[in-house]
C-alpha cells in the first residue's frame, strides 16, 4: 500500500516536471521570438525591458506590453501607441498558439502583412490601425476564426478586400477605412451577420453595393463614404433594423433612394450626399424618428417640398441643397424644434418663407439661397436669436429688411444679395455686433449707408452694399472697421468725397466704389489706390483710370474754368500799330 502511494506521488511529481519543463520550452521559444522582433526594429528604446535578465525562467510575462495565462503562454500584446519603428514581416506569428488580443496601433510600422498572420488561430483582437502599414490584406486570414475585431484603418492598404473576409463569421467590428483599397465589395460580406460596425470609407472601392449587407441584421454603423462605389442602393438596405448611423456620401451611387430606409426606426444620421441619386426622398421623417441628421446634397433628387414632413423631434441637422426640389416650404418645418442647421439651397423651392421658421430657436444656420422664393422675409425670423448664418441670397425676396433682424445678436453671416428687396437698410443692424461679413448687394435698397455701420466692430469678411441705388455721402463712421478687408459700395448714387479719415481701415485687400457720383481725391493709402473707382467723374488719385490730382484741379467735380484773355489782343495791335507809325 505504502508502494502505491508513492508511485501515485512519483507520478504526480514527474507530471508537474514535465508541464513545466514544457512551460518553460514555450516562455523560452516565445522569449526568443519577441527578443528576434526587438532585434529588428529601427527604435529598440520603447522595449527595454524586454531583456532575459529581466525573464524568469525565460518568461516574457513581466515584459512591457506582454501579459500571460496560467501557463505562462503569452496570450496579449499592447504596444499601442509606444513609437515602434521598423516591419511585421519578422514577427514570428507561430510561436504565439495561445495569443488572443495583439495590438501595436498607433505606431509608425511599415512594410507588408506577412501571411504568417494567419498561425495565430486563436486571436480575437487585432489592431493595426495608425501606422504606414502597405501591400495586401493577406488571403491567410481566413484562418482567424475567432476574430471579433478587426482593425486596420489608416495605413496604405492596397489591392481588393479578400473574398475570404467571409470566413471570419464572428467578426463584430472590421474597420478598413483610410487606405488605398480597390475593387469591390466582396459580396461574401454577407456572411458576418454578428457584425456591428463595419468602416470601408476613404479607399478606392468600386462596383455596387452587394445585396448581401441586408444580412447584417445587428450592424448598427456602415461607413462606405469616400469611394467610387456605383449602381443602386438595394432594397435590403432596409433589412438593418439596428443601424444608426449609415453613411454613403461622395460615391457614384444613382437610382432612387429604397423607401425601405423609411423603415429603419433607430436610423440616427443618414448621409447620401455628393451621389447622382434621383427621384423623391422618401418619407424617412415620419417613421424615423430617431433621426438626428440627414445629408442629402448634391444629388438630383426631386420632389414637392410642399408636402407635410413630420414632426422629426430629434433632428438636428438636414441638408437637402444642390438638388431639383420643388414646391414650397411646408410650415411643418416650424415643428422640428430641435433643428441646429437647414440647407437647402440651389434648388427650385419657390413661395414664401412660412413665418412658422421663427418657431426653430435652436436654429444656427439658416440657408435657403439660390431658389425661387418671393415675397417679403417675415419678421418672425427675428425670434431665431442662436441664428449664426443666414443665407437667403439669389431669390426674388421682395419689401423691406425688417428692423426685427437687428435682434440677432448671435449673426456672423448676412447674405441678403441678389433679390428684389427695397427700402432703406435698417439701422437696426448695428445691434448684430458679431457680424463678421453683410452682403445686402444687388438689390433696390435706398436712402443713405447708416453710420452705424460703422459700429459693427467685427465685419472683417465683407462689407458689399453694391448694385444698389443708396444715396448720400459716405460716413465717416466706416473708418471704425479697422478689420475690414473687401469693401464694395459700387454701382450706387452715393454722392460727396470720399472721407480721408478711411486711410485708417489699413486691413482692405479690396475696394470697389465704382460707378457712383463721388467727387474730390482718394484716401492716399495702397487698398485705394489699387481699388476700382471708374465711372466717378469728379475723383481723382494714383488709382487706375482717374486722373492724377495735381493735374485737373477740381471744384465740386467740375474743372476749373480759365479766365478769357482774348479780349486783350486788339489793345496789343494798337500799341504796336502806334509804335510803328
Amino acid at each position: 500500500m505504502a508502494l502505491k502511494k508513492s508511485l501515485s506521488l512519483f507520478s504526480l511529481l514527474f507530471c508537474l516536471l514535465m508541464l513545466s519543463c514544457r512551460s518553460t520550452t514555450a516562455n523560452s521559444v516565445e522569449a526568443e521570438a519577441l527578443l528576434g522582433w526587438k532585434a529588428s526594429l529601427l527604435n529598440q528604446s520603447p522595449l527595454n525591458s524586454w531583456s532575459l535578465h529581466n525573464a524568469t525562467n525565460k518568461s516574457p510575462c513581466n515584459w512591457r506590453g506582454i501579459a500571460c495565462n496560467h501557463e505562462g503562454s503569452v496570450t496579449n500584446i499592447n504596444l499601442s501607441g509606444v513609437g515602434l519603428q521598423g516591419k511585421l514581416y519578422t514577427f514570428k506569428f507561430s510561436s504565439f498558439p495561445k495569443l488572443a488580443n495583439l495590438d501595436l496601433s498607433n505606431n509608425a510600422l511599415s512594410g507588408t502583412i506577412p501571411s504568417t498572420l494567419g498561425n495565430l488561430s486563436n486571436l480575437v483582437t487585432l489592431y493595426l490601425y495608425n501606422n504606414n502599414l502597405s501591400g495586401t490584406i493577406p488571403e491567410d486570414i481566413r484562418y482567424l476564426k475567432h476574430m471579433a475585431y478587426l482593425e486596420m484603418s489608416n495605413n496604405i492598404l492596397t489591392g481588393s478586400i479578400p473574398s475570404a473576409i467571409g470566413n471570419l463569421t464572428n467578426l463584430v467590428t472590421l474597420y478598413l477605412h483610410n487606405n488605398m483599397l480597390s475593387g469591390p465589395l466582396p459580396v461574401e460580406i454577407g456572411y458576418l451577420k454578428n457584425m456591428a460596425d463595419l468602416a470601408m470609407s476613404d479607399n478606392i472601392l468600386t462596383g455596387s453595393i452587394p445585396s448581401t449587407i441586408g444580412n447584417l441584421t445587428n450592424l448598427v454603423t456602415l461607413f462606405l463614404h469616400f469611394n467610387k462605389l456605383s449602381g443602386s442602393i438595394p432594397e435590403e438596405i432596409g433589412n438593418l433594423k439596428n443601424v444608426s448611423h449609415l453613411e454613403m456620401a461622395y460615391n457614384l451611387l444613382n437610382g432612387t433612394i429604397p423607401a425601405s430606409l423609411g423603415e429603419l426606426k433607430t436610423l440616427a444620421i443618414l448621409s447620401l450626399s455628393h451621389n447622382q441619386l434621383s427621384g423623391p426622398i422618401p418619407k424617412i421623417w415620419t417613421n424615423c424618428t430617431s433621426l438626428t441628421s440627414v445629408y442629402i446634397e448634391g444629388n438630383q433628387l426631386s420632389g414637392n417640398m410642399s408636402e407635410d414632413f413630420g414632426v422629426c423631434p430629434n433632428l438636428t441637422n438636414i441638408n437637402l441643397s444642390h438638388n431639383r426640389l420643388s414646391g414650397e416650404l411646408s410650415p411643418s418645418w416650424g415643428k422640428c424644434k430641435s433643428l441646429t442647421s437647414l440647407k437647402f439651397s440651389g434648388n427650385l423651392i419657390a413661395g414664401k418663407i412660412p413665418p412658422e421658421f421663427g418657431q426653430l430657436i435652436q436654429l444656427a444656420l439658416f440657408d435657403l439661397s439660390s431658389n425661387l422664393l418671393v415675397g417679403e422675409i417675415p419678421k418672425e425670423l427675428g425670434s431665431l436669436t442662436a441664428l449664426y448664418n443666414m443665407s437667403l441670397n439669389g431669390n426674388q425676396l421682395s419689401g423691406r429688411i425688417p428692423s426685427e433682424m437687428g435682434n440677432l445678436s448671435n449673426l456672423e453671416i448676412l447674405d441678403l444679395s441678389a433679390n428684389k428687396l427695397s427700402g432703406s437698410i435698417p439701422e437696426q443692424l448695428e445691434d448684430c455686433s458679431k457680424l463678421y461679413s453683410l452682403n445686402l448687394s444687388r438689390n433696390h435698397l435706398n436712402g443713405s449707408i447708416p453710420f452705424q455701420i460703422g459700429n459693427l466692430a467685427e465685419l472683417q469678411i465683407m462689407l458689399d452694399l453694391s448694385f444698389n441705388m443708396l444715396t448720400g455721402e459716405i460716413s465717416p463712421q466706416l473708418q471704425k472697421l479697422h478689420m475690414l478687408e473687401i469693401l464694395n459700395l459700387s454701382h450706387n448714387k452715393l454722392s460727396g468725397s470720399i472721407p480721408s479719415s478711411l486711410e485708417n481701415m489699413l486691413s482692405l485687400t479690396s475696394t470697389d466704389l465704382s460707378y457712383n457720383n463721388l467727387v474730390g481725391r482718394l484716401p492716399n493709402t495702397k487698398a485705394f489706390q489699387q481699388g476700382t473707382f471708374v465711372g466717378n467723374k469728379g475723383l481723382c488719385g494714383k488709382a487706375q483710370g482717374l486722373q492724377p490730382c495735381n493735374s485737373t484741379p477740381i471744384n465740386n467735380g467740375e474743372p476749373k474754368k480759365r479766365h478769357n484773355v482774348t479780349g486783350f489782343a486788339p489793345i496789343v495791335d494798337v500799341c504796336f500799330s502806334f509804335m510803328s507809325t
